[in-house]
């Protein structure tokens, strides 16, 4: 396992190389789910990155409902005084 994840970091003369930040970011579950069975710490650090990106994609929607709201009070507000 650790051999062929050393082969997606440098793959080679020709290739393009990845940073392990850039690996982390574009492992698929396929490889991710073998790689605990070798590392099971690395599983629960897995969940908390996931339960994170969970929890910014929610923060990010409210964020953009909030704004959107925001913006239509002071849309109106602007017509109502001009």
């Amino acid at each position: 396992m650790r051999d062929f994840l050393r082969l997606c970091l440098d793959p080679g003369l020709g290739r393009k190389k990845r940073s392990v930040t850039q690996l982390a970011l574009i492992m698929p579950d396929w490889l991710a789910t073998p790689l605990t069975e070798h590392a099971p710490h690395l599983a629960e650090l897995r969940d908390a990155v996931d339960r994170a990106e969970a929890a910014a994609t929610e923060a990010r929607a409210a964020y953009t409902e909030g704004l959107w709201a925001w913006i239509a009070d002071e849309t109106t507000v602007r017509k109502g005084c001009g």
